[in-house]
């Protein structure tokens, strides 16, 4: 078995280069494989990538604008839901005046915040309010029942 031997340069030199298909103006990207565009340029080992020293000098660069920044989570859902729990322990048991008043500050707190709903958080003081009412009836008939005795 014998082996053809590679080309040397000087028969590589001499042998005529295969002509390019043309390549359509309106697609010029789409070059069929294996074949490289002409490229306009000075350097002919340069690829066909990126016009770098375009894309990296000129006023042509676009400006990076970071995304504005997420808002921080909304604290008048929570507001509203612990005045719920609150007037719901209200109507049960006056203990719990703690909880209304813990719902009433983070409704206060909602309401200072640029962010959160106002209608939830109105909703949140209210029932809040409401619930602190309850419990401090509560607690006022339970004191004056222990002093009955």
């Amino acid at each position: 078995m014998t082996d053809p031997s590679p080309p040397t340069r000087r028969t590589r030199q001499e042998a005529p280069e295969p002509t390019a298909a043309p390549v359509d103006p309106r697609r010029p990207w789409m070059v069929p494989a294996g074949e490289r565009p002409e490229v306009a340029d000075d350097d002919p080992e340069r690829l066909p990538t990126a016009q770098l020293e375009m894309a990296a000098f000129g006023d042509h660069l676009i400006p990076y604008v970071p995304p504005a920044p997420k808002p921080p989570p909304s604290l008048a859902p929570w507001a509203l839901a612990v005045a719920i729990l609150a007037l719901a322990a209200a109507l049960i048991t006056g203990w719990l005046l703690p909880l209304g008043v813990a719902g009433a500050i983070l409704t206060a707190i909602s309401l200072r915040r640029a962010h959160d709903s106002r209608r939830v958080a109105g909703w949140a003081l209210s029932l809040s309010l409401l619930a602190v009412a309850f419990s401090a009836g509560w607690l006022v008939w339970g004191f004056s029942q222990l002093a009955v005795g």
